[in-house]
């Protein structure tokens, strides 16, 4: 027992000073962003980032504000939608990132989603892929409790009220899950991005002497459908499709 004491507070202490190198670096930052140093702070943020396998919204989110702050907008957005692939109802983010996507060139009209499917991502986006894995495995636990009671009881209405509580419980939770998995693959999906090029023409064909369809500018977020070499299919807010140099992206 005391060995397996001391081996947990190894470990512990071992998490600690691997931590502390990136604590550092977050209060360093802070303290360089009240200072308007951005330019330090940003630096820092993205050590940060490189230093920590788990990435927290909140560094993705003033790493942002301080690109916003040296009016350096393409990164500033790039990281607010970093941080709400993280945080997606997160108020003061989406606010942020609204305020970056104005000071760019782009403002494209985005194809209007189906009522369902904004309903479906509005519940989705109110919790991460854990919040709904775990609320998953509390409802199902339930239901599972409740048929349980169903085989069990000597009622007849504790049968219905098993068997009808089982039911609805069963199919709240495969709803629960259907979120958790979306969600998943929003999380863990690379297929949208930002351009960072000054001006892109976005052509017809994965090939220079393409036909040139339309031109986006940097700062403007596009989803990714298709991959060929260097070349990209990209997808806009209002439906029009084309191929880029992958050179003039970064994936969120």
């Amino acid at each position: 027992m005391k060995k397996q004491i001391l081996l947990l507070i190894t470990l512990f202490s071992a998490f600690q000073l691997l931590a502390t190198p990136a604590q550092d670096n977050v209060i360093k930052a802070s303290e360089a962003y009240k200072k308007n140093d951005f330019a330090q702070a940003i630096l820092l943020y993205q050590q940060v980032l490189e230093e920590s396998k788990e990435h927290a919204p909140e560094v993705y989110f003033n790493l942002g504000n301080a690109y916003y702050k040296v009016t350096d907008y393409p990164n500033a957005i790039l990281n607010y939608e970093r941080a709400t692939k993280l945080a997606p109802a997160d108020e003061d983010i989406l606010f942020n990132l609204s305020l970056a996507n104005q000071k760019i060139e782009d403002h494209i009209e985005p194809v209007p989603e189906l009522f369902y499917i904004r309903w479906f991502k509005g519940i989705r986006n109110l919790g991460d892929q854990d919040v709904w894995a775990i609320l998953f495995l509390v409802v199902f636990s339930a239901a599972f409790g409740m048929l349980m009671l169903y085989f069990q009881a000597n009622s007849s209405s504790k049968k219905r009220l098993g068997f009808y509580s089982s039911l609805g419980l069963f199919v709240f939770s495969a709803f629960v899950l259907t979120l958790a998995f979306s969600m998943h693959l929003k999380q863990s999906n690379h297929n949208e991005a930002i351009v960072f090029s000054g001006s892109v023409s976005v052509k017809s064909s994965p090939v220079e002497a393409g036909t040139g369809l339309f031109v986006i500018h940097a700062g403007t977020k596009v989803k990714i459908t298709d991959e060929l070499g260097d070349w990209l299919r990209i997808r806009i807010a209002d439906g029009n499709e084309g191929w880029i140099l992958s050179s003039d992206l970064e994936r969120i």
